[in-house]
């Protein structure tokens, strides 16, 4: 969906491990936004603008809690990583809002150099005040580190022009399977996955068939420039209106 966006602000944190594998988080920061709308902007993203106005001061409080049992940060083979982020927009700004989100992945060694990735992406979100979720605060699902195989950002609610809108609540689940491509070097992995997520806008009760799948092949290689990932996947479920994607690539970020 078509907007343009220009945020100026700052922000503290503070990270403070509290045994050998748990850490706690928290900051505050402040963000002055001003949004740009264009001719094919979605209707809601104007309604929105038109209601609360372009620009907005926001008042943001974050804390988290993390997790990190894995023997190895870049390339794992056990242990498991959880992390529960909450953030909020503070009532006197002028975006009230709240975002739940909490991701769980878990390795395990198998047969030989095999190494199966298993992991969750939960996230719920609102606004306060009878104020509603700011659509530039609203999770997005599709693409390379997501269901993969669909465009990025494109899964959930859809206006009748066919822009994705985000929605308020999200999950995605991914299943992987690693493989070194060098024998004994694992900065070149190949792999298998399927995929699977969907978002909603509403919190009412998830309905199965609005799930979006896929499964597909990838290789990841920890190159000199920095992580490099690469994935060519099927979606095995495509509705009207869904964008495909099959080959996705990624520069600079690890799953």
């Amino acid at each position: 969906a078509q907007y343009g966006s220009k945020t100026l602000g700052a922000a503290l944190g503070f990270g403070v491990p509290i045994t050998e594998t748990d850490t706690i988080n928290f900051g505050g920061r402040f963000e002055h936004t001003d949004i740009t709308l264009f001719s094919d902007t979605p209707p809601v993203y104007v309604d929105f603008v038109n209601q609360f106005g372009a620009s907005s001061n926001a008042y943001i409080l974050t804390a988290g809690w993390s997790r990190d049992t894995r023997d190895d940060i870049l390339y794992p083979s056990k242990g498991q990583l959880r992390s529960v982020l909450l953030e909020t927009g503070l009532p006197f700004g002028d975006l009230s809002y709240y975002k739940i989100q909490y991701v769980h992945s878990a390795y395990w060694p198998l047969y030989s150099d095999f190494v199966l990735l298993g992991r969750v992406d939960l996230g719920w979100g609102d606004g306060f005040s009878g104020k509603p979720l700011p659509f530039f605060k609203a999770f997005f699902a599709g693409g390379v580190n997501s269901v993969r195989g669909y465009d990025t950002a494109s899964l959930g609610p859809q206006d009748p022009f066919g822009n994705a809108l985000g929605g308020r609540r999200k999950i995605v689940g991914n299943l992987e399977l690693f493989y070194p491509i060098l024998k004994g070097d694992k900065q070149v992995r190949a792999s298998v996955f399927a995929d699977a997520g969907q978002i909603w806008a509403n919190g009412s009760q998830s309905q199965f068939e609005s799930f979006r799948y896929s499964a597909g092949v990838g290789v990841a290689w920890n190159s000199p420039i920095g992580p490099l990932k690469f994935s060519y996947a099927i979606p095995l479920n495509v509705h009207e209106g869904d964008r495909e994607q099959r080959f996705q690539f990624q520069a600079g970020t690890a799953f």
